[in-house]
């Protein structure tokens, strides 16, 4: 089954495609001072939540890649009321932007697309101009297992918080998701492929839809509920 297709089953449901409420995300309207005329880069943008809403309420210029041809067909289908957002479908990885030339440059829970954490905030500090914003949000590490487990583990939110001053950013605001934010999250995932099996029972990948859903429900609470959280970090430019 192509993950692209189990992501837009599991995350049919929900417009914020991250572990976070509405009311954080906006808290990123003054920390990245969003004012018309700014050019505006989502990194995985999915349905492009935070950028529509900017778009609403100022006349940016916003650009989203996203390899997911159903969030781009979702977000496509709700145009702004006053910004210009275009959509490139593809890897993250081909997309080829000048250095220094975006005021915003975003990447929610999507730092896979550019090869990892650490590779991810290189690639956006460089094509940020000096004094723009810098936003990542990634898993972070709440609690380290008492028993070393030999199992990937993230940064805490300290060491990611250094990742993104090494790469010239200076941290200005951090947005941390709760336990109850996670919960939701993944509840959603739970539910939305549990009901889509229900509905699909003949489905060819019907088996290999609920496999995944398990997997990443026994993941949030063997792993996820007890020792990670979800972090954003905004950094300006030096």
């Amino acid at each position: 089954m192509d993950l692209k297709d189990y992501w837009a089953i599991a995350e049919a449901d929900i417009e914020i495609q991250n572990p976070v409420t509405d009311r954080k995300l906006r808290l990123l309207d003054d920390y990245c001072d969003i004012r018309d005329g700014l050019r505006v880069l989502d990194v995985g943008c999915g349905k492009a939540w935070l950028m529509r809403q900017w778009a609403d309420r100022h006349a940016i210029d916003g650009t989203g890649l996203e390899l997911n041809p159903a969030f781009i067909d979702f977000a496509r289908r709700r145009q702004p009321a006053r910004g210009r957002i275009d959509y490139v479908e593809g890897p993250a990885e081909d997309f080829v932007p000048e250095p220094d030339s975006y005021d915003v440059v975003l990447c929610l829970g999507a730092t896979f697309a550019l090869g990892g954490f650490v590779q991810a905030v290189e690639w956006m500090v460089a094509v940020t101009r000096p004094g723009g914003a810098v936003v990542v949000g990634e898993l972070t590490l709440k609690h380290r297992p008492a028993v070393n487990t030999h199992q990937h583990l993230p940064l805490d939110a300290i060491e990611s918080l250094g990742v993104v001053q090494r790469h010239g950013a200076d941290v200005s605001a951090m947005i941390s998701a709760s336990d109850a934010d996670f919960e939701r999250y993944a509840s959603h995932h739970r539910h939305a492929t549990l009901r889509w099996a229900r509905e699909h029972p003949d489905h060819p990948d019907h088996d290999e839809v609920l496999d995944k859903s398990r997997a990443g429900w026994d993941y949030y609470l063997r792993t996820i509920r007890p020792m990670l959280g979800w972090t954003v970090l905004v950094g300006l430019k030096t």
